[in-house]
C-alpha cells in the first residue's frame, strides 16, 4: 500500500494520528511484522493485531462499496 492509499484509508476509518495509526502505517506501508510495528509504535501486540484487522475490514468495505473484487 502506498502512503497516499494509507492516508485515504485512515480517513475512511477515522483513525486519529497517534501510536495506533503509526503502527498500522508501519505494517501496511512499510511491511513490518505485527510485533516489530507494535514495538516501534509503542503499542501492545494485541493493539497491532486489532489495528490491522480493522484496517483490512475498512478496506474490504470500501472495495465492496465501489464494486471492486475482494483483495483475497
Amino acid at each position: 500500500m502506498t502512503p497516499a492509499q494509507f492516508d485515504a484509508l485512515a480517513q475512511l476509518k477515522g483513525l486519529h494520528k497517534g501510536p495506533t495509526q503509526e503502527c498500522a502505517r508501519l505494517m501496511l506501508v512499510d511491511g513490518l511484522s505485527q510485533s516489530a510495528a507494535a514495538a516501534a509504535a509503542g503499542v501492545t501486540p494485541q493493539a497491532a493485531s486489532q489495528a490491522l484487522k480493522s484496517a483490512r475490514r475498512t478496506l474490504a468495505l470500501a472495495r465492496a462499496a465501489l464494486g471492486l473484487p475482494s483483495a483475497e
